[in-house]
């Protein structure tokens, strides 16, 4: 049966929520800490970025099979390349999946006091919100990005507005006094935010991981991925530069909701709580897409007899259901080592990115090695 699969525009908006649902909304906090001469380390990892959405791009261009980079991976370097790429990806995804749910129920604790009262409110909270997500993915690709659609509107309305308007309140003495609070040199405040500025752009590659429910593969996946990356790119600079010309930099580092606060002092308190409604809906819908590209990542590996055959089942949406519940247990469960292993997964999944073009798999013996399933 003929099931909807998501066009470019539907694509493109999913790689634009994987990067901005959660990645920017607290970014400006996260780079005040260093002072805004942390905005130098955008030149670095923008061109980086669009580098290698430049490579993923032309990969899609001669294999438009499901798998994405994994598939690349074997290509030119056999099964074991395959899912040595698929595993870290699969991995590093699961337990960010997490962070960002806690980053969603964060924003929402405004609005639910509750779910910040205690541990084990935030924990029931964070559970409830992976079920959720989890369970809006049962619709198929086609629900999933319409909601995607929608959501990143929370990021790109008041972010997008942000960086066009808000140099009408930007203040040069207060970038001034921010540009380097704590005496870095040059090259030590480049270096200790590339990491943050890299993390926001990772999502690039969800493209070509759900290149088996995506409409023309071949022309969509590679557009997806220069788009989204260009976008979110002249987004993230415009607005982390803004911002700190608006809120002064000791504030801004201790914000829990950085844009609101800065929506807050440009418009009043009530405009700011509702900015920091819209970040929450971002970070949900940002949650929503990336369960969506980890299930199609696991089901494709499924299909191809490296992960257990239950994972391809699907409904007659074309939804892994039995693999979106393992899922949701898998990263419930996950849950509760966050604060162990949470800073791994900025780390796996940039070797999983970079690997089908940068490491050679020939060096690994694997003739002999079979991955399969049944």
């Amino acid at each position: 049966m003929q099931t909807k699969k998501m066009n470019l525009v539907q694509l493109t908006f999913i790689v634009a929520v994987n990067m901005m649902g959660s990645g920017i909304i607290m970014l400006p906090t996260n780079m005040a800490k260093v002072g805004a001469i942390s905005l130098l380390s955008w030149g670095v990892t923008a061109l980086g970025s669009l580098a290698i959405a430049y490579g993923f791009a032309q990969a899609g261009l001669f294999n438009d099979r499901p798998g994405g980079m994994a598939a690349y991976a074997e290509d030119a370097y056999g099964k074991a390349g395959y899912f040595q790429v698929f595993y870290l990806y699969f991995l590093s995804v699961a337990i960010a999946n997490v962070a960002v749910a806690i980053s969603a129920v964060g924003y929402l604790t405004p609005f639910l006091p509750w779910v910040s009262s205690t541990p084990a409110a935030t924990c029931a909270g964070v559970i409830a919100l992976l079920w959720l997500t989890t369970i809006a993915n049962f619709g198929g690709p086609g629900l999933t990005g319409r909601i995607g659609s929608v959501t990143v509107w929370g990021v790109i309305l008041p972010v997008g507005l942000l960086s066009a308007i808000g140099w009408l309140w930007f203040d040069p003495t207060t970038f001034a006094q921010a540009w380097n609070p704590q005496g870095l040199s040059l090259t030590a405040g480049m270096g200790s935010s590339i990491t943050l500025t890299l993390w926001a752009f990772l999502g690039m590659e969800s493209a070509a991981q759900a290149s088996g429910a995506v409409e023309n593969p071949r022309r969509n996946v590679p557009l997806a991925c220069m788009f989204g990356t260009l976008g979110a790119a002249v987004i993230y600079i415009l607005s982390t530069t803004v911002i700190q010309g608006i809120v002064p930099n000791a504030e801004l580092a201790k914000s829990t909701g950085p844009f609101g606060f800065a929506y807050a002092q440009m418009f009043g308190p009530t405009v700011g709580s509702i900015v920091m409604a819209m970040a929450a809906m971002a970070c949900v819908g940002s949650l929503l897409g990336w369960q969506f590209t980890l299930a199609q990542t696991g089901k494709a590996a499924a299909d191809d007899q490296m992960f257990p055959a239950v994972f391809s089942n699907a409904n007659r949406t074309a939804t892994p259901i039995d693999y979106f519940c393992a899922l949701a247990f898998a990263t419930i469960g996950a849950n509760k080592i966050l604060n162990e292993i949470g800073q791994l997964s900025h780390k796996l999944e940039l070797v999983p990115v970079m690997a089908f073009k940068f490491v050679d798999w020939h060096l690994i013996p694997t003739q002999n090695v079979i991955f399969v399933f049944d």
